[in-house]
């Protein structure tokens, strides 16, 4: 199967998984570190699933490092539901932007890549096409404070898909996958060993539910099969390219945001008024563009 349909196929999972967390959060949860603890216990089931499957392998120092680079995804997310808890969701992909622009950089430093003009350009096109696409004009910004959680969010994830393109090197990406997500898990394990988060977790869950539980269930379930695109992906083609795709993740959401707007207009609270839609429409064609240019 060619790179780019693995990176088509990631942010569509990603962004069915944001909408997910976006509803958990502001519905069920009402924190972020409930939330995170109970998506990274879901991940590892899934985990430990794969393992059942797939021949997961251990190999010093590789497997070591895995593992730790499964503390960055976890410290990101951390940023990224407190961002949450401010924002619409379809305005805090917006900033997913960072991640790529991010990942251009380091790669050409850390991993050599130098792409070409045609491909650069649509790289820029897929940015501004889906910053576009989650514009809210808000008082005088266009952005709120949440920027100042997505930064660090951003810099973490660019920071892990470097370190997870080097180590496909060395590791094939189903191993890739269970060392991160044990690292994650190890990270969530270590900071519940703490009683004032794990009574934050006990009375959280229990608040929610079994619905809500099961709902995280099928939400991660969406994220861990976007993860592993990402990963096939990542291990075919350059980090900057696959970057680029993944960041059509807010074209995703929008979508999905619409259609639950239509059918579904009490799940979430977002604009799609007309001009908004137009707006969306329009960048979308842009997003066409880079990709086009991309693959």
């Amino acid at each position: 199967m060619e790179w780019y349909v693995f990176a088509l196929l990631a942010p569509a999972f990603w962004a069915m998984n944001n909408v997910f967390i976006k509803f958990l959060l502001t519905n069920k949860f009402k924190s972020n570190l409930p939330m995170m603890f109970t998506a990274i216990l879901c991940d590892m089931v899934f985990a430990l699933a794969v393992a059942l499957f797939a021949p997961i392998k251990i190999d010093f120092p590789y497997s070591i490092a895995a593992l730790l680079a499964g503390l960055m995804p976890l410290a990101g997310f951390w940023f990224y539901t407190k961002a949450l808890l401010f924002e619409e969701v379809s305005r805090i992909v917006t900033l997913f932007q960072l991640v790529p622009l991010f990942v251009v950089c380091l790669s050409a430093v850390f991993l050599g890549e130098i792409l070409g003009f045609q491909k650069y350009l649509g790289i820029s096109l897929i940015i501004v096409a889906s910053t576009l696409v989650s514009y809210k004009k808000f008082g005088s910004k266009a952005f709120s404070g949440a920027l100042k959680f997505m930064i660090p969010f951003a810099v973490l994830i660019a920071t892990y898909t470097i370190s997870d393109k080097m180590l496909l090197g060395y590791l094939d990406f189903w191993s890739v996958f269970f060392w991160n997500i044990l690292g994650t898990f190890c990270g969530v394990f270590i900071l519940l060993s703490f009683s004032k988060p794990r009574k934050e977790f006990r009375v959280a869950v229990s608040k929610a539910g079994k619905k809500a539980i099961f709902t995280a269930f099928i939400g991660e379930g969406l994220y861990i099969t976007g993860t592993i695109c990402s990963l096939a992906a990542l291990s075919l083609v350059d980090a900057s390219l696959a970057s680029a795709l993944f960041g059509l993740q807010p074209f995703f959401v929008f979508f999905y945001i619409l259609l639950l707007s239509l059918f579904l207009p009490k799940i979430l609270n977002e604009d799609i008024s007309k001009s908004i839609v137009l707006l969306k429409s329009s960048a979308i064609a842009l997003m066409l563009l880079g990709t086009w240019l991309v693959i």
